[in-house]
């Protein structure tokens, strides 16, 4: 997918075009001369008009992650509530950028850990059973109920997945297994496309016996 970068002169990283060689980066964020369709728009957000934005967008075909200068669960609440796939600091380095617009693309979440965190903990709180069962149909997973998951993986993709699942970053894994963080990577894929499973949100769930 075609990765847009939009935000206002002056308030840009080199990092984009590192992570997205191809990408294109514009100043305007309300004025694209093309159709957005089947791209992923990464806007800054810049004041209350950028949320309207996010949700034309969305509408017109569009993934969205939203960038911010100062992450906070209300502004990520109402991104999120906008349509957006994603929100995420516009500064983050390249592998962060390169792991969220994957995500993105195959229609996963994307939050930094501390608001995955508040989020994954917020879920279990507060999720009623039908909650939880119109959560499932929109997930769409492909598991057997009551299967025991874990049995699906092998001994180090299991710890990586509930390391990931306790809301601990790839480099905070790499470290508690002593593996590389490319290792980490390549088990946490594994792991998703063995349990059906499109971010990490979703295999918290999955693994806490929520869906």
């Amino acid at each position: 997918m075609q990765s847009i970068f939009l935000s206002p002169i002056g308030i840009q990283s080199p990092r984009w075009s590192q992570a997205f060689p191809e990408a294109k980066v514009f100043n305007v964020e309300n004025e694209l001369p093309f159709n957005v369709r089947g791209s992923i728009i990464w806007a800054l957000l810049s004041d209350a008009s950028t949320f309207t934005y996010i949700s034309k967008w969305v509408a017109a075909g569009a993934r969205v992650i939203a960038l911010t200068q100062h992450e906070n669960s209300q502004e990520a609440k109402q991104a999120l509530e906008a349509g957006a796939n994603g929100y995420l600091h516009y500064l983050a380095v390249v592998p962060v950028l390169q792991q969220a617009g994957q995500v993105v693309e195959v229609g996963g979440l994307w939050l930094g850990v501390d608001l995955m965190r508040q989020l994954v903990f917020a879920t279990a709180n507060i999720l009623a059973p039908v909650q939880v069962q119109e959560l499932t149909q929109k997930l769409e997973p492909q598991l057997i109920p009551g299967k025991n998951h874990l049995e699906l993986l092998s001994m180090r993709e299991q710890s990586v997945a509930k390391a990931v699942a306790a809301g601990k970053s790839n480099k905070e894994v790499a470290k508690e297994l002593d593996i590389t963080e490319r290792t980490v990577k390549a088990h946490l894929s594994a792991v998703f496309e063995k349990l059906k499973v499109r971010d990490r949100l979703h295999l918290v769930l999955i693994l806490s016996g929520r869906l």
